[in-house]
């Protein structure tokens, strides 16, 4: 992940992390530019899944899922 500093466009580096929940993080940054020196906070938030984690599926599905041999199989498990 980069961060820019919004005053001068330079890389910024993360010198802390606070999380404040399971889906909400305070990034404490400091620009690299010594003639800036702008120090920030970002919040870094989950949005959303786009697709889900197969370690949401049943033990047992995820076991089915190993031992298919294509792509197809993996269809036909998941399909019920």
């Amino acid at each position: 992940m980069r961060i820019s500093c919004d005053r001068c466009g330079s890389k910024a580096r993360i010198s802390t992390t606070s999380k404040v929940t399971d889906q909400l993080s305070k990034l404490y940054c400091a620009c690299t530019n010594v003639e800036c020196g702008h120090t920030f906070v970002m919040h870094l938030e989950f949005g959303h899944t786009i697709s889900p984690s197969v370690l949401d599926l049943p033990e047992a599905t995820r076991d089915a899922l190993r031992d298919c041999a294509n792509p197809a199989q993996a269809q036909l498990v998941l399909a019920g």
